[in-house]
């Protein structure tokens, strides 16, 4: 073959793969053994890995090199040279990936080969980020030092290893001098910089980024992560979290997952004196795998939080995989009951709401697919059948839809007590279905014309809060999209141009099913990307705060996390940079919890990508409380009601600096992705009196409930049909300060 200058040619080179998905059957055989252990073995073991997006990037890898190694023809070599390096790249083998395009480069010289653009530039890219990886690895990883994780980056995360970052500044500023408007080029050679303690004075003038950009507005006292020296930062790809009381001692326990093959749940028991206990093992709980996402539950109200695992997320056709039911037996352990639940379904998804959807007093199960344009998955309706199963009713409730969801979450949006459902696609209209009081002839249906929460075009995770304490449920919901980069689109936020169509949405309950879209008048004008996210009350003045957790497979996806402050109602102001919070590395799951019962809400954060090369520490950032304010913890039990009272509106009444102000909080673990305790935590800011709590219990025709003698700082039961509010034992310890021998791999 002769290549000459006229004779262009563009290799196959991306930065993040998505490859095409195949078909497979909706269904899949399913062992006699009625333990999805081995059914997502048997499953995996079927997969055709090379039409997977993520994971299994070494197999990749391996597959790919022997192609490469067999074949002759020049082209198809170099191509799949291509393919080979950014496998290797996302197998985390920096400089492997280094060479293998190296080799590139020599191809193109030696037969004097006119580069087109676009290859031109993803070859910077990727030579750029694997010498960005690499400095990382060694800095961040191998030498672990919180701070070199966190931008802007302190004196402290300085990179004391420096040849990954400068090797990163040379290809970035090449690639400039060629494509010298290439957004995320400019953003990532300002955090080369950053991170050899050299911005802003030795950023070139013209592509130096505005420091006021890595500042917030405000001031706030800074979270520090305390996993490691409490054994939690497990290292892992991105995962679920679900922080509550899986031993009913009183004490919060922590959960992980990881979406990883071969990396396990994870069950951290609180000692409730400062430390937590790995009790996978002692549960019964190891050797569940690949859960991208989970949530508690009390499906058969026996008091004893149970466990639900969705697995398939973002693998597309290659995606149908077993759901886990585990059920709390209350002795120290779960057992599998999926089978015997009646959901066997084998079906993609990473998203479901547990709600009492017919208000019969057991909770329902309504689980969100990911469907391809060839492959309906659809949504599942499970019924509670009060017998330990489960009853397949989509069609009946009239959710037949087939889209590629990524988050739904369960709101009352309209006050009427029954659940009703908001379902984010990823690349369709959002979708809000109000449940109409199921009585075997109808379900749930999409309101009028009036209600539009449609927006953004690239849904993601997706919550239900009441933001602003007025007694209505608001409904936020956050974007991702492969057709920009994360850095491009932070690039743009701050630059005034970002795509509208990318900026979370806050949707403003008016009340009769009317919303008014507000996010950019609430000060939500930067693009997240968002993965994993939560809402909580961190300064506990008791207004709602939120947690974004941001990312995109590809390595270049190196935005900070984000945590917005809620002023009052009135706004939200972003304090990721001074609060300590701007990872820049992925997040998934997220959790809000009193983990030490000082009476405000602690934080943990599943860190990691999906590309085998992504692993990373999780976070747990300990509350610093700045303003001591005051709290109340509620844990309510239904009797009619659901046991655990998921659904149940309540609002508090409270009495500050002689003004009587509401508070309003729903039970629920919070986010479409991120569990947070169903327990209570409501800070009360200033408030020296707690006049009454006044619940609405999610059960028919069964009658309000108001609560009055409690005192502040203090924690109570609610129990359904019983008026006198029942003290709890809830005294405050001190984080353990021994330190860890090392992070937490996953079994």
């Amino acid at each position: 073959m002769r290549c000459t200058p006229s004779n262009r040619i563009a290799l196959w080179l991306l930065t993040a793969v998505y490859l095409v998905a195949c078909n497979t059957n909706k269904s899949e055989e399913i062992t006699a053994e009625a333990d999805t252990r081995l059914w997502v073995k048997e499953a995996f073991a079927k997969k055709d890995i090379m039409q997977m997006p993520t994971t299994f990037n070494h197999e990749r890898a391996a597959i790919i090199h022997s192609r490469l190694l067999a074949e002759t023809d020049l082209l198809k070599k170099m191509n799949l040279t291509a393919a080979y390096a950014n496998e290797l790249l996302n197998c985390g083998k920096y400089s492997e990936a280094i060479s293998m395009l190296d080799t590139i480069y020599k191809f193109f010289a030696d037969y004097n080969a006119e580069m087109d653009s676009l290859t031109k530039r993803n070859l910077y890219s990727m030579v750029g980020i694997a010498y960005m990886r690499q400095g990382e690895i060694e800095n961040c990883l191998q030498h672990h030092n919180h701070e070199s994780c966190l931008i802007p980056i302190q004196p402290k995360g300085i990179h004391q290893l420096t040849t990954g970052s400068r090797k990163a500044i040379e290809i970035y500023e090449k690639c400039l001098a060629e494509f010298p408007h290439d957004l995320e080029t400019i953003y990532l050679l300002n955090i080369a910089y950053m991170t050899l303690g050299e911005y802003p004075d030795r950023v070139p003038k013209k592509y130096l980024i505005d420091p006021s950009w890595f500042k917030s507005k405000i001031d706030y006292p800074r979270y520090t992560d305390i996993a490691a020296q409490l054994g939690l930062n497990t290292y892992s790809l991105a995962g679920g979290t679900v922080i509550d009381d899986f031993n009913n001692d009183g004490w919060l326990d922590i959960v992980v997952t990881s979406m990883g093959t071969k990396e396990e749940l994870i069950l951290y028991i609180n000692n409730g004196d400062g430390t937590f206990a790995d009790r996978t093992e002692a549960f019964g709980l190891k050797g569940h795998v690949a859960i991208l996402n989970l949530n508690q539950t009390d499906y058969n109200n026996d008091g004893w939080l149970d466990l639900f695992l969705m697995r398939g997320g973002w693998y597309k056709g290659q995606g149908d995989m077993p759901c886990t039911l585990l059920k709390n037996t209350g002795k120290g352990s779960f057992v599998d009951v999926t089978m015997k639940a009646g959901l066997t379904k084998y079906a993609a998804s990473q998203t479901s709401a547990w709600a009492d959807y017919n208000l019969d007093g057991w909770l329902d199960l309504i689980k969100a697919n990911e469907s391809l344009p060839d492959l309906e998955r659809g949504v599942d309706v499970y019924i509670n059948q009060k017998d330990g199963t489960f009853r397949q009713e989509s069609t009946a409730y009239g959710l037949t839809n087939s889209l590629y969801y990524k988050g739904c979450v369960a709101t009352d949006a309209n006050n009427d007590r029954y659940p009703d459902i908001f379902f984010s696609p990823l690349g369709a209209p959002n979708l809000l279905f109000i449940n109409q009081g199921y009585t075997g002839k109808n379900g749930f249906a999409i309101p009028g014309p009036e209600t539009i929460l449609t927006e953004p075009d690239k849904s993601f995770p997706c919550w239900s809060f009441d933001y602003d304490n007025d007694g209505h449920e608001d409904i936020f919901v956050s974007s991702f999209s492969n057709e920009d980069t994360p850095a491009t689109q932070w690039m743009k936020s701050h630059m005034g141009t970002a795509d509208p169509n990318f900026l979370p949405k806050l949707y403003h309950n008016k009340g009769n099913l009317q919303f008014e879209e507000v996010g950019i008048k609430m000060g939500l004008t930067e693009v997240a990307f968002t993965m994993g996210c939560n809402f909580g009350d961190i300064n506990s003045d008791g207004f709602l705060d939120f947690y974004l957790a941001t990312g995109n497979p590809m390595f270049q996806a190196i935005v900070p996390n984000k945590m917005y402050l809620n002023m009052e109602g009135k706004r939200f102001e972003d304090i990721s940079y001074s609060g300590g919070f701007a990872n820049i590395q992925k997040g998934h799951g997220v959790g809000f919890g009193d983990l030490d019962h000082d009476g405000d809400e602690d934080l943990y954060v599943v860190i990691g990508g999906s590309y085998d090369g992504d692993q990373f520490y999780n976070c747990l950032f300990e509350n610093p409380n700045p303003d001591q304010n005051n709290w109340i913890v509620l844990k309510l039990e239904g009797t009619t009601a659901n046991k655990a009272a998921i659904g149940a509106r309540v609002t508090l009444t409270v009495m500050e600096e002689g003004v009587v102000r509401k508070i309003c909080r729903t039970v629920t673990s919070g986010a479409s992705f991120g569990g947070n305790s169903l327990v209570l935590e409501v800070g009360l800011r200033k408030a020296m009196e707690v006049k009454s709590v006044h619940v609405q219990w999610p059960c028919k025709e069964c009658p309000d409930q108001v609560f009055t003698g409690m005192a502040i700082n203090k924690a109570y039961t609610l129990m359904q049909d019983n008026p006198t509010p029942t003290p709890r034992e809830y005294s405050a310890v001190q984080f353990g300060k021994h330190q860890a021998e090392g992070p937490h791999k996953h079994h």
